[in-house]
């Protein structure tokens, strides 16, 4: 019986501690997925946006502020949000990290003109 609850525990342990590793960014290909807010295409990887919540769910989006609508709009409880870096579209920043700029000279796909950059230095030349 002792090595039923034991078998059990390890059992219940193991699947708690998987769950508890980092969580990361998922990649994409162009047009793989559809924005969660509005039902576009993700074609322009410069202004993908994803998030993940408490329970695990994941959403992405076309664009910075469809994430933000969404989240507002849903009251959704978020465990991280990565942006990707507009002038590395390979690279995610986490929403603590990355430099938001809203410019004219950003065409972004809903048009809110919302970027991501690494650090000050890239963003100034987007700030109007």
């Amino acid at each position: 019986m002792w090595f039923k609850n034991f078998k059990l525990f390890l059992f219940i342990s193991t699947v708690a501690l998987y769950n508890c590793g980092e969580v990361k960014p998922e990649s994409l290909t162009l047009g793989e997925r559809k924005c969660d807010h509005c039902s576009m295409s993700i074609v322009d990887m410069r202004f993908h946006t994803q998030l993940i919540t408490y329970k695990g769910k994941r959403y992405h989006f076309d664009a910075i502020e469809c994430s933000n609508h969404y989240t507002k709009q849903n009251d959704i409880k978020v465990k991280q949000i990565w942006m990707r870096n507009y002038l590395n579209s390979n690279e995610f920043l986490t929403k603590e990290n990355a430099i938001v700029v809203q410019s004219k000279q950003i065409r972004s796909p809903m048009g809110g003109g919302l970027a991501a950059f690494k650090n000050n230095e890239d963003a100034s030349a987007f700030k109007n």
